[in-house]
């Protein structure tokens, strides 16, 4: 049977392209030094198969058609946007969907429960292309991209989120072949994006945030970080429900790594890792 390997959740914040003058080349150096380690360990896990799952921002689907979580099904799926391209300086990223192990996901999920959309043609965004760009540069493993609305309310509450992890996980237990899967869940901490108080971070609850992470504290996370209660934070922390559902697989295990540091005209870079 496939059984996933490792799991990371990765930071997405194109500020890392889009503002990197900004920032001191030692924090520059040390935040690709980072990505370099967690690229490196998972390499060393050996997946054939990548699930990757990021929240769109409003490129793909708009408030007429929003689902809370959806499967790119097509042949492949490239991006940034334009607009990422040629205002945020971001890197090109194109891959392979792995289209029988995504109708599998697809109709499995919809049978059980988690009742996901279906998207054909998906063109990727920041909240796929950047983790991707630095964890997998070579582009040279099939993905199957799972999207999620975490802007458009009503937002589903983070036990979904959470079972979204847990039907990933028996999901590729149950999946005849033998592939090594490797899930990589995109997120980021507290953020303000847009309208007067763009830009702004709650320092102190991103460091609750950290915490939570670093000891593993799964209940806590799924008893306290309400829908609600990440939106007073900044109206990007929502992003991170992507996180909860890396929980849904790793559960209370600690990562084997986790690292973040801020960065001067960039902000914040979060990324852990997990070796199952």
């Amino acid at each position: 049977m496939a059984k996933i390997v490792s799991v990371v959740a990765s930071t997405h914040n194109p500020r890392i392209f889009w503002n990197r003058d900004q920032a001191t080349p030692e924090d520059m150096a040390e935040l690709y030094a980072t990505f370099a380690e967690v690229r490196d360990m998972l390499a060393a896990t050996k997946p054939d198969l990548i699930v990757a799952v990021a929240n769109d921002h409003l490129d793909n689907f708009f408030f007429d058609n929003l689902p809370t979580f959806s499967v790119g099904t097509g042949k492949s799926a490239e991006g940034p946007f334009w607009y990422e391209s040629d205002i945020m300086a971001l890197p090109h990223y194109k891959f392979d969907i792995h289209q029988k192990f995504a109708e599998y996901l697809l109709r499995d999920g919809v049978e059980t429960g988690i009742q996901f959309s279906q998207a054909r043609e998906l063109h990727l965004d920041h909240a796929f292309t950047v983790p991707l760009s630095f964890l997998r540069p070579e582009s040279d493993l099939p993905v199957v991209p799972i999207v999620t609305n975490a802007f458009g309310y009503p937002l589903a509450n983070n036990r979904r989120w959470y079972e979204l992890g847990h039907f990933i996980e028996r999901a590729v237990e149950a999946w005849p072949g033998t592939e090594r899967v490797a899930l990589i869940c995109s997120f980021n901490l507290t953020v303000e994006v847009g309208g007067p108080l763009m830009g702004n971070i709650d320092f102190a609850f991103a460091r609750y945030l950290l915490q939570l992470m670093g000891e593993g504290k799964r209940d806590e996370i799924l008893e306290k970080l309400t829908v609600e209660r990440l939106i007073q934070a900044g109206n990007s922390t929502t992003e991170f429900l992507n996180y909860v559902t890396a929980l849904g697989v790793v559960e209370e295990t600690l990562p084997t790594f986790i690292k973040h540091k801020p960065v001067k005209g960039v902000g914040t870079c979060p990324v852990a890792f997990w070796t199952l």
